[in-house]
C-alpha cells in the first residue's frame, strides 16, 4: 500500500473527471424542479425542454467518445484528460450564467462532449497504471467516483439553486486538471510509442524507488513486442478476439442503460414528488445517492472476491425486484388510494434496493470488463465504440422517459426496465463464455511480470 500510494493518487486524479461526469448526469435531478420555482430565470420551462436538458449531454458524448478514442492513441491518455477539462469548465459556466435556454442547451452539449472524452480515457489510464492485484479495486472506482459526483449534485441541490450547482461543477473540472498536471502519462502508452525514458520515469513515480524499474519496463516492452503497435485495422475487427469483446461491451452497456438507472436518477426529485413519498423529495434523492456510493464501494471490494459474472447476475436480479416493487406500489397507490403517511416509505425503500443492487454489479462491472478483454492496441478503439453505444442508449432512455411515463404510467416504466434487467443477467452469462473462449493470456494487459492475472 505504502509503495503504491502514488499509483492511487494518479488514479484518483484521473477519477476526479468521473466525479464531474456524475454531477453532469445528476444536474437535472434537482435543477428540473428548482428551475420551475417562482423567481427563477427559467420558471416557465416546459417538461419537453427539461428532457432536452437531461438528454443532450449523451448525444454530444458520442463525438467525445470518438475523438477521445483517436486522441488517446495519438497524444496519450493524460493529454486527453487535461484537454477535456477545458470544455467541461466552459460548459458549466455557460449553464450557470445562461441568459436563455439556448445557452443551457449549448452548455449541456459541451459538457457531454467533455464527459465523452473522459469516459474513454479514464478507464484506459487507470487500468494501465494499476498493478494486477489492485486493478479490480481501481477499475471499479470509476463507478464509485461517478456515484460520488451524483451524491455531491444531490446534496448541493438541497441547499443551492441550480446556477450555483453549475459553478460547483466548474470548480471540480478545474481541480481535475490541476491534479492531472502532477501525474505521469501511462507507462504502457509511452512504451508503445517507444518513449522508454519517459516510461521509466513514469514507473518510478507510480511504483517508487524500491522497485526494479528497468525490469518493469523490460517486461512491458517484451509484451508489446508480441502485439501490433498500430491502430486496429478493419480486418482485425473481423476476428473473434476483437468482435466478441465489442459485442459483449455493447450488450453490457445496453442493459446497463435500459435498467433505467440514469433516467431515474436524472428525475429522482420529480419521481418522489409523483410517488407522494412521505419523505421530502430532495432529501430522498440525496439518501438514494448516498446509498449508491456505499453500495458501489462495497461492490468494488466484492469484485475480485465473488467473481464478476456471479456478482453481475445477483445484482441484476435485485435490480429487477426493486423496480417491480416500485411498480406494484404505483398500481396499489393509484387503485386503493394508499395513505402516504402510512405507506409513503415504500417508494424510497424500493428505490434504495434498485440503486444499491445496480451499484453492486450492473454499474461498475461493464466499465471493468471491457478493458480487460481487449488487447492494448485496440483498447481505446473498443472503449470508444462502447462509449458511443452507451451514450446513444442513454439518450434514448433519458429523452423518452417522460413519454414512456405518459403512455405507460410510472409503474409501467418500472416494469419495462425490470424486464430488461432480467434479460441482462441472461446475456452476461451467455456472452461471457463466448468471449472468454476467444481470448488468450497474451491478450491481457500487463503490469507486473511476477503476477498472474486470472481475469483473462
Amino acid at each position: 500500500m505504502d509503495k503504491l500510494w502514488r499509483t492511487y493518487f494518479a488514479a484518483m486524479a484521473a477519477l476526479m473527471n468521473i466525479v464531474g461526469l456524475g454531477m453532469i448526469s445528476a444536474f437535472t435531478a434537482s435543477a428540473s424542479v428548482n428551475m420551475k420555482k417562482p423567481g427563477s430565470r427559467f420558471s416557465c420551462i416546459s417538461n419537453n425542454q427539461i428532457t432536452w436538458v437531461a438528454s443532450l449531454p449523451s448525444i454530444a458524448a458520442i463525438f467525445g467518445n470518438l475523438l477521445s478514442g483517436y486522441l488517446s492513441l495519438k497524444i496519450g491518455r493524460k493529454a486527453v484528460l487535461m484537454f477535456s477539462s477545458g470544455p467541461l469548465t466552459i460548459s458549466w459556466l455557460m449553464i450557470a450564467y445562461a441568459p436563455s435556454i439556448a445557452w443551457i442547451y449549448t452548455g449541456r452539449l459541451l459538457s457531454g462532449f467533455g464527459a465523452g472524452m473522459c469516459s474513454v480515457s479514464v478507464p484506459s489510464y487507470v487500468i494501465e497504471i494499476a498493478t494486477i492485484n489492485i486493478r479490480g479495486l481501481l477499475g471499479s472506482c470509476y463507478q464509485v467516483s461517478y456515484t460520488i459526483g451524483v451524491l455531491i449534485a444531490m446534496l448541493l441541490g438541497i441547499t443551492v439553486v441550480w446556477s450555483w450547482l453549475a459553478i460547483a461543477g466548474a470548480f471540480f473540472s478545474v481541480c481535475a486538471a490541476f491534479f492531472m498536471y502532477f501525474v505521469p502519462e501511462s507507462p504502457a502508452w509511452l512504451i508503445a510509442k517507444e518513449r522508454n525514458g519517459e516510461a521509466v520515469e513514469s514507473f518510478r513515480f507510480l511504483k517508487g524507488e524500491d522497485v526494479d524499474i528497468l525490469q518493469e519496463s523490460a517486461a512491458v516492452t517484451e509484451h508489446f513486442s508480441h502485439q501490433p503497435q498500430e491502430s486496429p485495422t478493419f480486418r482485425e475487427f473481423k476476428k473473434p478476439e476483437l468482435y466478441k469483446p465489442i459485442a459483449l461491451a455493447i450488450g453490457l452497456v445496453f442493459f446497463q442503460q435500459f435498467s433505467g438507472i440514469n433516467a431515474l436518477m436524472a428525475y429522482t426529485v420529480e419521481i418522489f414528488e409523483h410517488a407522494e413519498s412521505s419523505v421530502d423529495p430532495s432529501i430522498a434523492a440525496a439518501v438514494v445517492a448516498g446509498v449508491q456510493v456505499v453500495a458501489t464501494t462495497v461492490g468494488s471490494a466484492l469484485m475480485d472476491i465473488s467473481g464478476r459474472t456471479k456478482l453481475y447476475k445477483i445484482s441484476g436480479i435485485f435490480v429487477s425486484l426493486g423496480l417491480i416493487a416500485l411498480g406494484i406500489y404505483g398500481v396499489l397507490a393509484k387503485e386503493l388510494s394508499l395513505p402516504s403517511e402510512t405507506y409513503g416509505w415504500i417508494p424510497l425503500a424500493s428505490f434504495i434496493v434498485f440503486v444499491a443492487s445496480f451499484s453492486l454489479g450492473y454499474g461498475p462491472i461493464p466499465n471493468l470488463m471491457t478493458p480487460e478483454f481487449v488487447p492494448l492496441h485496440c483498447r481505446s478503439a473498443v472503449l470508444a465504440i462502447s462509449g458511443v453505444f452507451s451514450s446513444l442508449f442513454l439518450f434514448m432512455v433519458t429523452k423518452t422517459f417522460d413519454d414512456f411515463r405518459y403512455f405507460l404510467s410510472d409503474y409501467g416504466v418500472y416494469w419495462v426496465y425490470g424486464f430488461f434487467s432480467v434479460l441482462g443477467c441472461l446475456f452476461c452469462w451467455l456472452a461471457k463464455k463466448g468471449v472468454s473462449s476467444a481470448l488468450c493470456p497474451s491478450d491481457c494487459v500487463v503490469n507486473d511480470p511476477n503476477e498472474n492475472d486470472e481475469g483473462c
